[in-house]
């Protein structure tokens, strides 16, 4: 996997429709750095018969 840069960051969170300044860009990096090394560490084998977890909440 590529390492996280703050320009893909910055590209990523635009596709999204965010509009993040520089300080919070700074500060999320780390976090979807370390988001994206825990995931690589998973066995896909491990997870390939899960059913994602889905919580609806009706009011």
């Amino acid at each position: 996997m590529d390492p996280l840069t703050l320009d893909t960051l910055r590209t990523l969170a635009q596709s999204l429709g965010l509009a993040l300044s520089d300080e919070e860009l700074d500060g999320l990096l780390p976090l979807v750095r370390t988001g994206r090394a825990m995931m690589a560490a998973l066995p896909s084998e491990a997870l390939r018969d899960i059913e994602p977890a889905c919580q609806y909440r009706l009011f």
